[in-house]
């Protein structure tokens, strides 16, 4: 059985909090809009090479108690089919000993004749004469064990659950094996947790998914920071302003604070002792209230996230601010982007968090480029990419019909709406088809198949 219905959800930012922002941030045009300038942060990855949470933050597990809650705690480089990479401790810099029976279990991850060095980002040549990508001089390999994204050693986080037919509430299998262990001298390419960076005690650095990359924030809160584009000297006088003041709060460091590694300290004018991050004064955004804000990012030209990695991004999409539903993404003429995803009944699958549904890539790739759309299937489009678009960071594309390649982002086909006229509408947001089995001989296909109560529904896609 199969109905369609459409659910309004409120997802309002703050009322305070916009209300301040119109009050207190009214600075120009020109001040408002995002920054025009080439974003000082490193690109995570080169082309080719994506990243990939690990274990269930894949979202394979229909659980209670993964499905609602899906932390991106380890998030790992992968090669362009998402398999996980790794390192091997016997490698000397740029060179690589693993050949022979060791190539043929830890494959090496091949590099594209066109494929171009990206800061910490290399390529080697072997004694073979392949191509390999290497990460700060370190080569890269597969292991040929590693079926699911997400798989570490071969302990795919598919176990957890998923298979042709789940039972009531989302039953996972009765016995998990254990994970086995990686042999001794090889270990996971790891992007986060950063575990190199040499840090202040004040701070951390996190994944920001508002920002699109890996961020300085503060330690105790959480809030993202931000630097000043400019002679910090300067930053005073140019926010001199009672408005842009209030608006951006220096990060204030003790007097005796000690600098370490891209951190250090300059005393202002004011007599504020100010932390800095490679010689740019640190501050606040006030509209900022919880961890994984970033509204500062499309606040003022002359800020920018502290960013120590950011991720790509197509240059046919941007990011806009909603009142709903935070910063969204959007294509280069501002209208909104949507995924369609699967919510599950009997699991509790998350439609009551923050913006609506956890990001779970295992159900993005199950449905694929397939909607399996019930309503207003005439609506929604395709977005489109380029023939030759190669995966890179969150992004990927998936093979429609018809030849032409369609982008995905963390895993899930992103579409238009026609309903959407204006930039900021979001028409197409929960609009919803329910998929209802009348016995439990009969399954459903909503990208993974299972009898019982659950939905296919469209949801702004978002960082």
């Amino acid at each position: 059985m199969r109905t369609a219905r459409k659910l309004l959800v409120g997802m309002a930012l703050p009322v305070l909090a916009m209300a301040a922002a119109f009050a207190m941030f009214n600075t120009s045009a020109a001040q408002q809009r995002a920054a025009a300038h080439t974003p000082t942060a490193p690109l995570a990855t080169p082309e080719g090479i994506t990243i990939q949470p690990l274990g269930n933050a894949q979202g394979y597990s229909l659980s209670k108690s993964t499905a609602t809650r899906l932390p991106r705690e380890r998030i790992a480089f992968a090669n362009d089919k998402g398999m996980t990479l790794y390192v091997y401790g016997k490698d000397a810099a740029g060179v690589s000993n693993c050949a022979g029976d060791c190539a043929k279990t830890w494959l090496p991850a091949v590099a594209a004749a066109d494929a171009k060095p990206v800061q910490d980002w290399s390529v080697i040549t072997r004694a073979d004469g392949a191509r390999q990508w290497a990460h700060k001089a370190k080569p890269l390999y597969t292991y040929n064990g590693d079926v699911d994204p997400g798989s570490v050693y071969g302990n795919s986080p598919a176990r957890f659950g998923r298979g042709p037919k789940i039972g009531p509430r989302g039953r996972t299998s009765p016995s998990i094996p254990k994970d086995v262990p990686l042999p001794e001298d090889w270990k996971v390419a790891m992007m986060y947790p950063v575990a190199d960076m040499p840090l202040p005690s004040a701070f951390a650095v996190r994944e920001v998914e508002d920002a699109m990359g890996l961020v300085v924030v503060d330690d105790f809160t959480g809030r993202s920071l931000y630097t000043f584009d400019g002679d910090p000297k300067q930053a005073e006088k140019a926010c001199a302003t009672a408005a842009c003041r209030g608006a951006w709060q220096p990060v204030t460091a003790p007097r005796i604070a000690a600098g370490k590694g891209d951190f250090g300290t300059m005393l202002r004018n004011d007599g504020i002792n100010q932390w800095t991050y490679k010689g740019r004064a640190l501050y606040t955004y006030f509209d900022d209230a919880a961890y994984g804000d970033a509204f500062g990012s499309n606040a003022d030209r002359r800020f920018e996230v502290a960013a120590v990695a950011r991720y790509w991004t197509p240059a046919s999409v941007k990011t806009v601010r909603t009142h709903k539903m935070g910063i969204v993404l959007a294509t280069e003429t501002g209208q909104t982007l949507y995924r369609r995803s699967a919510y599950i009944y009997q699991s509790g699958g998350g439609h009551g968090l923050r913006r609506g549904d956890p990001i779970r890539p295992a159900v993005g790739r199950d449905l694929g480029g397939d909607p399996r759309c019930q309503q207003e299937c005439d609506k929604w489009r395709p977005f489109l990419a380029p023939a030759s678009a190669k995966a890179w960071g969150d992004w990927s594309t998936v093979t429609r019909p018809d030849g032409s390649k369609q982008w995905t982002q963390r895993g899930f086909a992103l579409w238009t709406y026609d309903g959407d006229k204006a930039q900021g509408d979001m028409n197409g947001n929960d609009n919803t088809d329910i998929f209802v089995s009348e016995d439990k001989e009969t399954v459903v296909d909503t990208g993974t198949q299972y009898y019982g109560a659950s939905t296919l529904f469209w949801i702004v896609a978002y960082p």
